[in-house]
């Protein structure tokens, strides 16, 4: 008899886990940036016009996909240009004004 309840269980937590490594849209952080702001997300995409900036730890690139764009901050090694990755961090905005976000970054996790 415990064995549903086990199953269902563990069927739950499966649900759970994976809906935290899901990818969110980016037209929707960019639609609603306060409802994302300071919270962590996972997005994926194609990448694009990466840049190292000398004399900087990190590094930057766009982003895209395909409901919208979004720089990526990263202390990792630059993803080629048209590679698909998947990219954890927290959403950022570089400039808020009357409650409004202005340059919207993701700081990605880890090193």
């Amino acid at each position: 008899m415990r064995r549903p309840w086990l199953v269902l269980g563990t069927l739950a937590l499966a649900a759970a886990l994976s809906c935290s490594l899901m990818a969110v849209k980016i037209a929707d952080i960019k639609k609603d940036p306060g409802r994302y702001e300071n919270k962590t997300v996972t997005v994926s995409g194609k990448v694009s016009g990466g840049t190292k900036l000398p004399f900087m730890a990190q590094s930057f690139y766009q982003l895209d996909d395909g409901s919208g764009s979004i720089m990526i901050v990263t202390h990792r090694a630059l993803p080629p240009d048209g590679e698909k990755v998947l990219v954890r961090g927290k959403v950022e905005s570089a400039l808020t004004i009357a409650g409004q976000s202005y340059g919207l970054v993701i700081m990605e996790d880890g090193k």
